[in-house]
C-alpha cells in the first residue's frame, strides 16, 4: 500500500506558513531586542576598545623612525624617493616646456587623426587653465597623474596578462581586486600617510592602488575575447607562446586596453585632486582653499580647470583608442609636426616665454563672488525650503530612528536579517560582525549618520536616474541626446560637484547630499538604459501579439527582463555615494566624512584607522547585499532536474 498524500489544502497551509515564518521571526526577534534592550538605543560606551591609543603610539614610533630604521631606509625610503623623482622630472619637464608647445602638443594628438574638434577642445580647455593663473598647478596635477598611470601600467599589463593566462592565478586576484575597487580611495590615505609622510608620493600611491583594477581587468578580457582561431593559425604556423602573445593577442587586445587605461586615467583624477589632503600639489588646493574662505568663485575657476583637465585627457584618449589607418596622417606629417614642437620649445626658451603670460589675476574673479552672494541671497526663497524639507522631513527622521529609537541590537538584527534572506548565513554574520565592530570602535552614531546620507542621496539619485534611464533605454534619440550630457557629468572629479551645490546650499549635510545625487546619478541612468535596451526583440513582440499596451509591455517584460541589469546600476549608485562621504565632509556634512578630515588635519592615526575599517566595512555590506540582489533577479534556467 501506498501513503495516502496530505490533503492540498494542507500542502498550501504549510506553504504559507514557510513563505512567512522568516518575516514573522524578524518581527518577533526585533520587537524582543527593543523590549530587552529598551534603554541601550546608543552602542554602550563601556564597550568601546582602544586600538585608537596603540595605533596612535605605533603611528608616532613609524614618524619618529622613519628616516632611521633599516625597513624605511631600505625599502620605503628609496621608493619614495623614486616615486618623488618621477613626480618631479614630468611635472618640472611640463614646466619647462613653453606653455604654447605643452597646448600644441596635446592638440596635435587628436589632431593626428583627424579629430580636429577634439583638438580645439583640448586646446581651450589648456589654455583656460593658464589664463586664469593655474597653469602651474594643472602641470602639478598632470605631473601626479602620469607618474600614477606610468606605474599603473607597469603594473596592470602584467597582472592583466597573466591573470588573462593563468586562470589560477585570476582566481587569486580577483578579490583583490574587488576589494580595491569596493574601498573608497581616501581611506587609503592614512595608511600610506604614515608610511610616506606628507607630499606627493602617498597621494601618487593611492590614486595607483585606486586606479589599478580597470587596467588589470581589461587586460585580461581583450586577450580572452581574442578569437580562438587567430591563436590556433599562429600556433599552426609554429609561433612559441611569447610569440602568439606579443604578436597576435596584444595586438588584437589593444583596443579593450586602451578603454582599460582610459577609466584608469579618470578614476586617477578624481583622486588626485583629493591628495591635496595629504599635502600633494595641484588643482585641489585651490579647490579646498575657496571652500574655507568661502570664495566660492575661486573654487568656481579652480573646478573649471579640473574639468578643464579632464576633457583634456578624455579626448586625448579617445583619440589614442582610434585604430582606423585612413584617419592617420602619413608619418612624414607627424615627424614635420614633432620638428615644429620640438623647434617651438627651444625658440620658446631662448626668448623666455616658457612661462604663461600672467593674463588675469585672482582678482579678477571678485565679482565671481559677488554674483555667488547675489544667487545665494536671491534665491534662498526655493533653496532654503528644499534644504528644511530635505533635513527635517528626510535625513532626522530616519537617522533618530536608527540611533534614538531603535536599540543598537534591533539595527544589528535586522540588518543581519536582511542580508540572510538575501544571500544567506555568510552575509548575515559578516554584517552583524561588522556592525558590531564599528560599535566597538565607539563610531556606532558616526556610521549610523553615514549610512542615512549615503542611502539618502542613493534613493534621491535612483529617484531620478531610473526613470531618465527608462526613457532613454526606450528612446534611442533620447539617449543620443543625453550622452554628451552624462559623459561629461561622468568625466568631472566628485570633488568639483561640491562647488555648486555650496552655491545653493551654503553648508551642512544638504549640499554634500546635492552633490552625491549629481556624482552617482550617471552610472544609474546608463545601466539602466542599458538593460531596458538590451531587453530581447522576441520578448517585446510576444507582448504586442497578446494585445499588451505600451505601458503594460513596459511594466510586465522591460522593466522586468532589464531588473538584474538595474539592479547592478543600483550598486554602482551606492558605491558612488559611499565615495563621497568625505566630500561631504569637506562642508560640514558630518558622519564619517568628517571624521576622516579631522583624522587628515592633525594626524590621528588611531582614530582614522577606526574611521577606516568602519567605511570599508559599510562598503562592502552595501556591495555584497546589492550584488546579491541583482543575482536574485537573474532569470535561471529549468535544468529539468
Amino acid at each position: 500500500m501506498t501513503a495516502a498524500s496530505p490533503p492540498v489544502g494542507t500542502v498550501g497551509l504549510r506553504s504559507e506558513v514557510r513563505r512567512w515564518l522568516p518575516l514573522a521571526g524578524l518581527v518577533v526577534g526585533a520587537l524582543a531586542l527593543q523590549l530587552l534592550f529598551s534603554g541601550d538605543d546608543a552602542f554602550p560606551a563601556r564597550w568601546d576598545s582602544t586600538f585608537e591609543s596603540p595605533i596612535d603610539d605605533a603611528g608616532d614610533w613609524l614618524r619618529s623612525n622613519r628616516s632611521t630604521h633599516p625597513v624605511f631606509t631600505a625599502f620605503f625610503s628609496p621608493l619614495s624617493r623614486g616615486i618623488d623623482a618621477i613626480i618631479t622630472g614630468i611635472s618640472d619637464f611640463l614646466l619647462w616646456v613653453p606653455w604654447f608647445v605643452v597646448i600644441a602638443a596635446a592638440a596635435a594628438i587628436p589632431a593626428r587623426v583627424r579629430m580636429y574638434r577634439a583638438a580645439i577642445t583640448v586646446a581651450v580647455a589648456l589654455a583656460y587653465t593658464g589664463v586664469i593663473g593655474l597653469w602651474t598647478e594643472t602641470m602639478q596635477t598632470l605631473g601626479l597623474m602620469s607618474a600614477a598611470v606610468l606605474l599603473a601600467v607597469v603594473i596592470g599589463l602584467p597582472l592583466g596578462i597573466l591573470a588573462a593566462l593563468k586562470p589560477g592565478f585570476e582566481t587569486i586576484l580577483r578579490p583583490f581586486l574587488d576589494i580595491m575597487q569596493t574601498v573608497p580611495a581616501f581611506v587609503y590615505f592614512l595608511p600610506l600617510f604614515m608610511l610616506f609622510g606628507i607630499g606627493n608620493v602617498p597621494g601618487a600611491v593611492a590614486t595607483l592602488i585606486y586606479a589599478l583594477p580597470p587596467v588589470v581587468r581589461l587586460t585580461t578580457l581583450g586577450i580572452r575575447t581574442v578569437p580562438p582561431q587567430a591563436v590556433e593559425a599562429s600556433q599552426m604556423y609554429g609561433a612559441r607562446r611569447r610569440q602568439t602573445l606579443t604578436k597576435v593577442q596584444l595586438p588584437m587586445a589593444i583596443p579593450s586596453i586602451i578603454t582599460g587605461l582610459s577609466q584608469t586615467i579618470m578614476l586617477a583624477l578624481g583622486v588626485v585632486v583629493l591628495a591635496t589632503l595629504v599635502g600633494a600639489s595641484g588643482l585641489g588646493s585651490p579647490v579646498l582653499q575657496s571652500l574655507n574662505q568661502r570664495r566660492t568663485g575661486r573654487g568656481i575657476a579652480a573646478g573649471l580647470a579640473i574639468m578643464a583637465v579632464a576633457m583634456v585627457l578624455d579626448r586625448i584618449w579617445r583619440s589614442a583608442a582610434e585604430r582606423d589607418p585612413l584617419k592617420r596622417h602619413p608619418r612624414n606629417v607627424t615627424l614635420v609636426g614633432l620638428g615644429i614642437l620640438a623647434v617651438g620649445a627651444l625658440l620658446g626658451r631662448v626668448v623666455g616665454a616658457g612661462s604663461f603670460p600672467e593674463v588675469f589675476d585672482w582678482t579678477l574673479f571678485d565679482p565671481v563672488d559677488d554674483v555667488v552672494t547675489w544667487i545665494r541671497d536671491n534665491l534662498r526663497w526655493l533653496t532654503r525650503p528644499l534644504s528644511d524639507s530635505i533635513v527635517t522631513w528626510l535625513y532626522l527622521p530616519a537617522r533618530d530612528l536608527l540611533t534614538d529609537t531603535l536599540a543598537w541590537p534591533v539595527v544589528v538584527f535586522v540588518g543581519a536579517w536582511a542580508c540572510w534572506r538575501m544571500k544567506g548565513w555568510g552575509l548575515a554574520l559578516f554584517t552583524a560582525s561588522s556592525l558590531v565592530l564599528v560599535g566597538l570602535f565607539g563610531l556606532w552614531e558616526l556610521s549610523i549618520d553615514t549610512l542615512v546620507q549615503v542611502l539618502l542621496a542613493s534613493a534621491m539619485a535612483l529617484a531620478l536616474a531610473l526613470p531618465i534611464g527608462i526613457w532613454a533605454g526606450r528612446r534611442p534619440r533620447i539617449e543620443a541626446a543625453l550622452g554628451p550630457i552624462l559623459d561629461g557629468l561622468q568625466t568631472v572629479p566628485s570633488l568639483v560637484y561640491i562647488i555648486p551645490a555650496v552655491i545653493f546650499f551654503t553648508v551642512g549635510v544638504v549640499p554634500g547630499i546635492m552633490a552625491t545625487v549629481l556624482y552617482a546619478m550617471v552610472p544609474g541612468v546608463r545601466i539602466t538604459a542599458l538593460g531596458i535596451r538590451e531587453v530581447a526583440t522576441e520578448s517585446l513582440e510576444a507582448s504586442r501579439t497578446f494585445g499588451a499596451t505600451p505601458r503594460q509591455t513596459l511594466l510586465g517584460v522591460r522593466i522586468p527582463l532589464a531588473a538584474p541589469t538595474i539592479m547592478a546600476g543600483v550598486n554602482q549608485v551606492i558605491m558612488m555615494s559611499l565615495a563621497m562621504v568625505i566630500i561631504s565632509g569637506l562642508v560640514g556634512g558630518g558622519g564619517l566624512g568628517f571624521e576622516t578630515v579631522v583624522v587628515l588635519k592633525r594626524s590621528r592615526f588611531g582614530l582614522g584607522f577606526e574611521v577606516a575599517v568602519a567605511l570599508v566595512a559599510l562598503a562592502m555590506i552595501l556591495d555584497r547585499f546589492t550584488e546579491a540582489a541583482a543575482d536574485r533577479l537573474q532569470p535561471h534556467r529549468d535544468t529539468g532536474l
